[in-house]
C-alpha cells in the first residue's frame, strides 16, 4: 500500500511513496471511486498525470473503474490529459473499451478524447470494444465518428475482431454502421447487403475466416447471408473451412459444407480441411473442452467431412495424408472413420514408407497406443522400416512406450529385426538410454543399464 506523509505546510504539498507497481494514492483512490480522497490529494499537490511502471495514469484507472464519475471530472478539471498513453499505447478511452464502461467513455469523449487513437498494435478503441463485445460502446464510438474501416493488429478491421470473438450483435452493428452514418436502422439494414464483407486483412483473411475460426454460428450465418465468399483463400491458401476444421467448430463446418464449400480444397502446403481436423488438438484452442467432449466433437467433424466426399488419400507437399496426421496426434476415432469409409485405401497405404514416415511409425514414436491398435488390425506387415531401417517396435521401445510395445508384439511384430546402420534390434533400443519394460515372447524382462558400473543385465 502506498504511503502518504505531509512534509510541511499546505504550500509544500505531499510527499508520496508509490507502491511496488508504481501506483500512487491517487491511482488507488481513482480506481475505488473515492472522490473526496481524490479531491484532497489533488488539493494537496498530487500530480494528476503521474504514471506507474506500465505508464498508466490515474485517469486510466478511473476509466477502468465501475465507480467514481466525479473523480473523472476532478482529474480533468485539474489538468489531466484525456489522451495520455500508457507504455503499450492505450489511452483512457481504450480502457473504457476493454472494461465496457459505457458512461465513462461518453464523458471522456465529451472532454476531448481522441476517437480513433491507436495503441502500439494499431488498435483503436473501436477495435477493443469489438474484441470484447461491448455493444453500447460500439454505438457510442460510431455515433461520435469512429472509423469502422481503420485497420488494427495484422490489418484487421473491428469487424474481424467481433467475428473472431463471436459477438454477432456487434458484427451487425459494425456492418450497418460501416455503410452509412444515418441513425435510421432500417436504412442501414438495407445498405448492409451492399457492403463488401470480403475485404481481407494483411494475411488475406476475411471476416468469414475469422467467424469460422471463432466458431460462432450466428456470426457466420450473418456473413454468409450477406453474400460473403466462403471459398475465398487467405495468403496461405486456406479457406474458412480449413479454419473451422482446425478448431473443430462443427456447427460452422456443417453450415459451410451445407452451403457448398469445397471439402477438398488445398492450401499452399497441400492440406485439405480433413488434414486440419485430423491434426486438431484439445490442448490448443479447445483447451476449455474436456477430453471426452472434444473427442465427440472431433468425431462429428471428421464423419461429416468424410460423408461429404472428403478424400483421406490426398497428400500434402511432404507426402502426408490425413491418416498420417491422425496417427501423429493419436486420434483413434479418426483412424477408425477412415477405415470405415475407405477400406481399400486404408489397407494399401498404411505401410507406405520411402522417404516418408508411415502412420504406424508415427503412432509408435509418439506413444499413441489406442490409435496403434486400430492400425495393426488392418496391416499385414508390422515391420515396415524407416529410411534408417528402424521398425515401429524399435521406435516404441526406444521411446519407452510400454503400451505400444505390448500392442505390436501381441500382433506379431519381430523383436529381431536390425536397423541398417548400427545393426541394433528393438531390445537394444529399449536399453538406450532409459529404463523401460518390454514384453518379449510372453514374458516380462527388465532391461537396465547402470551407467557408472557398466553393468548390463536382463533378469
Amino acid at each position: 500500500t502506498p504511503s502518504i506523509r505531509r512534509t510541511g505546510g499546505p504550500s509544500t504539498g505531499l510527499r508520496i511513496w508509490p507502491n511496488a507497481y508504481g501506483n500512487t494514492p491517487l491511482h488507488v483512490a481513482c480506481y475505488n471511486g473515492q472522490d473526496v480522497v481524490v479531491n484532497e490529494l489533488i488539493e494537496s499537490g498530487a500530480s494528476v498525470n503521474q504514471i506507474n511502471e506500465k505508464g498508466f495514469a490515474p485517469l486510466h484507472f478511473n476509466a477502468a473503474s465501475r465507480h467514481g464519475a466525479l473523480c473523472l471530472q476532478l482529474l480533468v478539471g485539474n489538468g489531466a490529459d484525456v489522451n495520455i498513453k500508457s507504455k503499450d499505447g492505450k489511452t483512457p478511452l481504450h480502457m473504457t473499451a476493454i472494461h465496457g464502461r459505457f458512461s465513462r467513455s461518453q464523458a471522456l469523449i465529451h472532454y476531448g478524447a481522441e476517437i480513433d487513437c491507436e495503441d502500439k498494435n494499431g488498435n483503436t478503441p473501436l477495435h477493443i470494444a469489438a474484441r470484447y463485445g461491448h455493444e453500447l460502446l460500439i454505438n457510442t464510438l460510431v455515433t461520435n465518428g469512429a472509423d469502422t474501416s481503420r485497420r488494427g493488429v495484422h490489418g484487421m478491421f473491428p469487424l474481424h475482431l467481433a467475428a473472431l470473438s463471436g459477438f454477432s450483435v456487434c458484427c451487425r452493428k459494425l456492418l450497418s454502421s460501416a455503410i452509412s452514418p444515418t441513425p435510421n436502422y432500417h436504412i442501414r439494414v438495407l445498405l448492409f447487403y451492399y457492403y463488401d464483407i470480403d475485404t481481407p486483412d494483411e494475411l488475406g483473411r476475411t471476416c468469414v475466416h475469422a467467424a469460422a475460426a471463432g466458431g460462432n454460428l450466428d456470426c457466420l450465418n450473418l456473413l454468409l447471408n450477406g453474400g460473403a465468399d466462403f471459398n475465398r483463400k487467405d495468403s496461405f491458401g486456406r479457406t474458412p473451412l480449413h479454419y473451422a476444421a482446425a478448431n473443430c467448430n462443427y456447427q460452422c463446418l456443417f453450415a459451410m459444407v451445407g452451403s457448398g464449400a469445397s471439402v477438398n480444397d488445398l492450401d499452399k502446403r497441400g492440406c485439405t480441411p480433413l488434414h486440419y481436423a485430423a491434426a486438431s488438438d484439445s490442448d490448443g484452442k479447445n483447451s476449455d473442452l474436456t477430453g471426452v467432449l472434444f473427442t465427440k466433437i472431433l468425431y462429428l467433424c471428421l464423419e461429416y467431412l468424410l460423408r461429404n466426399d472428403a478424400n483421406p488419400g490426398i497428400r500434402d507437399v511432404q507426402g502426408y495424408n490425413a491418416v498420417h496426421y491422425a496417427s501423429a496426434y493419436g486420434h483413434r476415432l479418426c483412424l477408425e472413420l477412415v477405415r470405415l469409409f475407405t477400406v481399400l485405401f486404408y489397407r494399401s497405404d498404411m505401410s507406405y514408407t520411402g522417404t516418408l514416415d508411415s502412420p504406424l511409425k508415427k503412432c509408435a514414436y509418439h506413444g499413441h497406443h489406442q490409435a496403434l491398435e486400430v492400425l495393426v488390425q488392418s496391416l499385414l506387415d508390422l515391420d515396415v522400416r524407416t529410411a534408417q531401417g528402424r521398425t515401429p517396435l524399435d521406435l516404441a521401445a526406444f521411446k519407452g512406450h510400454v503400451e505400444c510395445v505390448d500392442v505390436l508384439i501381441n500382433q506379431g511384430a519381430s523383436i529381431l529385426v536390425k536397423d541398417y546402420t548400427l545393426k541394433r534390434t528393438p531390445i537394444h533400443a529399449a536399453g538406450t538410454p532409459y529404463i523401460h519394460i518390454c514384453r518379449v515372447g510372453g514374458w516380462v524382462g527388465e532391461l537396465r543399464m547402470v551407467w557408472g558400473g557398466g553393468e548390463l543385465g536382463i533378469s
